[in-house]
């Protein structure tokens, strides 16, 4: 008797067949599953920034709705010292985070969007910058800042202070 050892070609090709089935149902499911935690992540902090922006307001309302600039120059947000201080402009909404007497208080550069991300939903770590060097990239343009990821700049989202709208792109 002659006994044989491994497997048949049939039996192999039966294999790889099954795995191959495996793998192009399970390949996109993983696919989308990263841009799902992306989109997540990029949902999470805007959410953080629209809370952040409706507690602004909420303060500035309380305040009595101020116009006179400097009732709404470093009005203090959180905490007591300067990193809770929001500039808030005439329409009630955050314009920019700068410390220290403004001459003008408005959002029109992307320094002034960063200072809106590090006051309203910084958590102590430094995850967005004007370039590529951090988590999100941060952009001023056409009276609208976009907080955008570096790893995939289609997700993001955008704030536009006039109107205190945050929207998802």
């Amino acid at each position: 008797m002659n006994k044989s050892q491994g497997f048949t070609l049939i039996e192999l090709v039966v294999v790889i067949v099954i795995l191959g089935i495996l793998a192009v149902t399970v390949l996109p499911k993983f696919i989308n599953l990263t841009d799902d935690a992306l989109q997540a992540k990029v949902s999470a902090n805007a959410g953080a920034l629209r809370s952040g922006v409706k507690l602004a307001n909420m303060k500035w309302r309380v305040l009595g709705s101020p116009s006179d600039f400097s009732k709404r120059d470093n009005i203090q947000l959180y905490g007591s010292d300067t990193s809770g201080q929001i500039d808030i402009n005439p329409q009630g909404y955050p314009a920019q985070s700068f410390s220290g007497s403004d001459r003008i208080i408005s959002t029109d550069s992307d320094a002034d969007c960063l200072s809106l991300w590090q006051a309203l939903i910084e958590n102590g770590n430094s995850n967005a910058a004007v370039d590529d060097s951090t988590e999100f990239i941060v952009n001023y343009e056409n009276s609208i800042c976009s907080y955008k990821l570096t790893k995939n700049l289609s997700f993001g989202f955008t704030y536009e202070p006039r109107t205190g709208r945050v929207a998802l792109l």
